[in-house]
């Protein structure tokens, strides 16, 4: 038979569950985080979604918004391929506005504005321009 020190098994339970409720606390956390991103909104999806198309080389769907030039020939004057980055956004009414900074693979990142306009739960690119929108991050 084995004789020793006998073992604590409730200081080391007590530690498992003390560090198994922190990181349970931690993953609701990080969800909570991830779910309240506003690069998840369904807005940010579209921009990614057009702008990873058309930074790619790829075909970007017509805008069929009145009035408007081929938003994609003008963001593809920085160059056939770059990365992008979400700066900021505003929406309402159906319409929204993306600041974006365009990341051509030479040379610094260049400024854009993105007017978008939603047709029930399809958010579209109508236009782009260069430089950034004004956002009031309170309005």
């Amino acid at each position: 038979m084995f004789t020793g020190r006998p073992v604590r098994t409730g200081r080391a339970v007590l530690v498992a569950g003390v560090l198994l409720m922190l990181s349970a606390v931690g993953f609701g956390v990080t969800a909570l985080v991830r779910a309240s991103d506003p690069g998840r909104s369904p807005l940010h999806r579209a921009v990614d979604a057009y702008l990873e198309t058309v930074g790619t080389g790829g075909s970007a769907p017509a805008a069929t918004c009145a009035g408007t030039s081929d938003p994609a020939a003008e963001l593809r004057r920085q160059g056939a391929r770059f990365g992008h980055r979400i700066v900021s956004s505003t929406e309402g009414g159906g319409q929204a506005t993306v600041n974006v900074d365009l990341t051509p693979g030479h040379g610094p990142a260049v400024a854009y504005s993105l007017d978008l306009s939603r047709t029930g739960t399809v958010w579209e690119v109508c236009s782009a321009s260069p430089g950034h929108m004004e956002i009031d991050p309170f309005g």
